[in-house]
């Protein structure tokens, strides 16, 4: 940076680092096959909620024991994940888990210049400690990152003391214990909006840092064919005047030729605000569409909710729709359903070809733009 001493530290979440850590990682994984990626996805970007001890499969608040069906779907999807990697309990899982991230916070960790949202999410750890998921060596190399002169960390003083005072007047606590459940309180709502904040990014990028490298890798499409977030507007067949607003861009588009042939979109869950966005982005690309053909139009996921699948393969904007969602594991999608009333549904989509497998999208890319 010119002007200063030193250049700006990369953020060790950031694209670079992320994509640098998902390569080094493949290139340690051995021979991966269009079969066995579903494992390296999973190793990559899954993770255990500190909440409930299991794999992360539906929203925390959700999934909670006693309050919904998903908990002990979570229990299901826990114990096929397991068999899966041919593993023997959850603590192994939870080692072979959540890999990218667990790069990243170990970056963070050792590198030398940190800004302050680092040293939040590393106090964020400490506090968080066994409640925070991770691996309990991560956690020890969080905590050796903190000075050991450095004073005891009372998180947010003050809203500890508005928190124990509710606990008290509303719960009628004895003063001790609403101090130590508002201290507890605290660190987790820290450990969230730091924490979890920085997961959720480096997981919604992320899963499209790795999306594209097993379609460069696994199904050896040509880098000079793939376009990565570029607005519609720039791609082949897309050049029709338009006054809109915003112009949307696909995570990544295949060409050929002088042709669009393929948009996707990639989200790892699909809540309404991402159903939303699916929606609007069908809605420019179909306004600014120029050549003769719309391109096939996919959807990459691991959205475990059988109703916003179902809601998702049925989005259509003027004719044009989503051709195909590709799921990471549909035989784990089924088995975490079992009990669900809607996996006939689910089961409709698969056998009308809607919903694939990430396997499927790999091996039928691999013969078509290979």
């Amino acid at each position: 940076m010119k002007g200063s001493g030193m250049a700006k530290a990369a953020s060790p979440f950031g694209k670079d680092s992320r994509v640098k850590t998902l390569k080094k990682h493949l290139s340690e994984a051995g021979a991966l096959t269009a079969a066995t990626a579903w494992k390296f996805v999973y190793e990559e970007l899954l993770w255990i909620d500190g909440s409930t001890g299991l794999a992360h499969l539906y929203e925390s608040d959700k999934a909670q024991p006693g309050r919904s069906l998903w908990y002990p779907r979570s229990i299901t999807f826990t114990s096929e994940l397991i068999a899966g990697f041919g593993l023997r309990d959850r603590q192994e899982l939870k080692a072979r888990i959540d890999r990218l991230f667990r790069a990243c916070l170990e970056k963070l960790v050792e590198s030398k210049q940190r800004a302050a949202d680092g040293e939040e999410v590393i106090q964020a750890v400490v506090e968080a400690s066994e409640e925070s998921g991770l691996p309990a060596e991560l956690v020890e190399k969080v905590e050796e990152a903190v000075p050991a002169e450095s004073d005891a960390y009372v998180p947010d003083a003050d809203l500890v003391t508005e928190f124990a005072t509710l606990l008290i007047d509303l719960v009628r606590m004895e003063e001790w214990e609403a101090e130590v459940l508002a201290r507890r309180l605290v660190a987790r709502a820290r450990y969230f909006f730091t924490v979890e904040r920085k997961r959720q990014n480096v997981l919604g990028e992320g899963f499209e840092d790795l999306v594209h490298l097993l379609a460069l890798e696994i199904a050896r499409i040509p880098a000079v064919r793939m376009k990565v977030r570029q607005k519609a507007d720039l791609l082949p067949g897309f050049k029709r005047q338009s006054s809109r607003e915003r112009i949307e861009s696909p995570d990544f588009a295949i060409i050929e030729d002088d042709r669009t042939v393929l948009l996707a979109s990639v989200k790892w869950s699909l809540r309404q605000d991402r159903q939303k966005q699916l929606s609007d982005e069908l809605d420019c690309f179909v306004e600014l569409l120029s050549q003769e053909a719309f391109p096939e139009y996919v959807l990459i996921t691991n959205e475990y909710d059988p109703g916003r699948l179902i809601n998702t393969a049925g989005l259509a904007r003027r004719d044009e729709k989503i051709d195909c969602i590709y799921h990471i594991n549909l035989d784990l999608l089924q088995a975490a359903l079992s009990d669900h009333p809607k996996v006939v549904d689910v089961r409709k989509l698969m056998d009308s070809k809607q919903l694939r497998s990430l396997e499927d999208m790999l091996d039928d890319w691999g013969l078509r733009f290979h």
